[in-house]
């Protein structure tokens, strides 16, 4: 007997539910995606997968209706493996730690949609962590708050959170999302530049800047 069928209904009976997890969503939106096609409760995966963020990757999945949670989780978490291994095995042999790379990728995810954009940014942040810069990311402050960074206060800025990138240096506390292979690439694969600020506009625009007063000034000019 494998191991998913001590724990999956018996095949002939069940129904099979289709269900696609967008890229860069985290683990309480699958969570919720999860609970709305009708397999489980949202709390009942929250209580085995909440510790797995980063690692439940992206994809079109066909599920049993009365699968269990773990049985989902553990799909999601070998085709994470599966998927990955072309990427985060070359990487391992380098001595650059898989979570790091997942947690690079999860904010990158977030930050950028544009494949260029991704990697220039990516160089930008590992450039900030090489110098010891904070990497002042809003996606990671908006995770451990879930607000959204316009509404994000000094207080929040200055908050003892183990996301805050204001405040900390190095990576946030883990991934923040369930990154694709775009980011993950981009996160292995920066280009470098002189830049080391970055923002994007209301259009999805990333402009980049190599002084905090360029940077200043692309806010004023951008981010009306």
């Amino acid at each position: 007997m494998s191991w998913y069928s001590a724990y999956e209904p018996n095949p002939q009976i069940a129904e099979v539910v289709r269900i696609t997890i967008p890229e860069g969503y985290n683990v309480f939106q699958v969570a919720s995606a999860l609970e709305d096609a009708g397999i489980f409760t949202r709390e009942e995966f929250l209580n085995v997968a909440e510790d797995e963020e980063g690692f439940l990757f992206p994809d079109t999945y066909e599920f049993y209706r009365q699968s269990s949670p773990r049985v989902v989780l553990q799909k999601m978490k070998e085709n994470f493996e599966e998927k990955t291994a072309f990427l985060l095995g070359p990487a391992e042999e380098k001595d650059i730690p898989t979570r790091d790379v997942i947690i690079m990728a999860s904010l990158l995810e977030e930050e950028a949609s544009i494949e260029k954009d991704r990697k220039m940014i990516s160089g930008v942040l590992w450039k900030r962590l090489k110098i010891g810069m904070l990497l002042q990311v809003d996606a990671a402050l908006t995770y451990a708050t879930g607000k959204s960074s316009h509404k994000l206060t000094d207080a929040d800025l200055a908050g003892d959170n183990p996301y805050n990138t204001y405040k900390y240096k190095g990576l946030p506390a883990g991934p923040i999302s369930n990154p694709g292979l775009g980011a993950i690439e981009a996160a292995l694969n920066p280009i470098e530049s002189p830049y080391l600020f970055y923002l994007s506009d209301s259009r999805g625009v990333t402009y980049f800047s190599k002084t905090f007063d360029e940077h200043k000034l692309n806010k004023a000019k951008y981010l009306r």
